[in-house]
């Protein structure tokens, strides 16, 4: 297949993934299924589907660095344990908020996980704010709002160490050599100075939108107890959405190699978009390099940090809260979008200009 071809339904497929959830309410409710469909179409076309990438596949959702902590069986086995504790919670959860308050106890979760992510990872924190929030006595719009800016928190926190995310682990990997020598403390050093206060910005908008709704009383709560099985069938459909996106990273590194790398640091730093529906990992491994400079790579990794954060594909800690809480792909980005673009376009003068 002529490689322009490749191309052009390489993006048509990215036009789908980003059109049919908005506009097919079916798509929506089964979105894990439609990325696995998108995932093999994509790698097929590509040329990338072989044992090795399936083998990867399969791995992905149950492994990081080669150890067995994957999604799956963190959000599994915490997802059971809080559902069988999840009454003694509740009680827990009463007992401090009646003390601080929910919108002051909820931006607290949000800056404590968003910090500690980068030592327990984000798939640790981002199930440990889903299932807590759970019990919460909040109206679910300004939840799935807060849950948003969460999401967004946690999986920029967790970039600061090779321990909160894949990303960060690649990063030390390729720059770990001349000129960078990049160790365990490289990203922490290159990004908290942009990070922390992006963490403190985003926990004090939950704080804010919490404060000011006051739709705080438990008539408002829309808390039901999970069951054991609901548990089950989120990690089973989290997993197929992982395996998923693998096929999909892979099925675009070709564009990615022939087409992204060498364009300058301000058009690359818009390129960063599509980490709102491609794996930032993926895209860290197929585009930086020792050759560039560091306002290209810190400008780069802002630009997948906060994109990823627009769409529930676009990070691991916005697939665990969006399955947990029901967000569909739809609500998802009418609360992402008009808050990410803004951060986006700040950090982009901040950095560039």
């Amino acid at each position: 297949m002529a490689q322009s071809l490749i191309l052009y339904l390489l993006l048509a497929i990215l036009i789908l993934i980003l059109i049919m959830p908005v506009v097919s309410s079916k798509i929506e409710k089964n979105l894990e299924i439609f990325f696995l469909v998108m995932g093999v179409i994509a790698s097929i076309i590509s040329g990338s589907l072989n044992y090795n990438l399936f083998l990867e596949a399969l791995e992905s959702p149950v492994f990081i660095h080669g150890l067995p902590i994957g999604i799956f069986q963190v959000v599994l086995i915490a997802g059971l344990i809080f559902t069988k504790y999840m009454g003694n919670l509740e009680s827990a959860i009463k007992k401090i908020e009646g003390k601080i308050g929910i919108p002051l106890l909820f931006s607290l979760f949000i800056f404590l996980l968003s910090i500690g992510s980068s030592v327990i990872s984000a798939i640790v924190s981002s199930v440990i704010i889903s299932e807590i929030s759970r019990v919460f006595p909040v109206e679910r719009k300004i939840k799935n709002t807060s849950l948003v800016l969460a999401a967004f928190s946690i999986g920029l926190g967790a970039s600061l160490t090779p321990l909160g995310e894949p990303l960060s682990t690649i990063l030390v990997l390729k720059l770990s050599g001349p000129p960078y020598h990049a160790d365990f403390f490289f990203p922490m050093r290159l990004l908290f100075v942009y990070i922390f206060p992006l963490i403190i910005l985003l926990s004090f908008i939950s704080y804010y939108i919490m404060k000011k709704e006051k739709i705080l009383s438990n008539e408002g709560n829309d808390f039901k107890r999970p069951t054991y099985m609901e548990s089950i069938l989120r990690a089973v459909k989290i997993y197929i959405f992982v395996f998923s996106l693998t096929l999909l990273g892979s099925s675009f590194t070709l564009i990615v190699e022939n087409y992204i790398i060498g364009i300058s640091p301000q058009l690359m730093y818009f390129f960063g978009l599509t980490s709102a529906f491609l794996d930032n990992a993926t895209l860290t491994a197929a585009i930086i390099t020792p050759s560039m400079s560091l306002l290209q790579i810190k400008s780069f990794l802002i630009s997948l940090l906060i994109s990823g954060g627009l769409l529930i594909p676009g990070n691991v800690p916005n697939i665990v809260i969006a399955y947990t809480h029901k967000i569909s792909f739809k609500e998802w980005a009418k609360i992402a979008i008009p808050i990410g673009i803004p951060i986006f376009i700040i950090m982009f003068i901040i950095i560039n200009i």
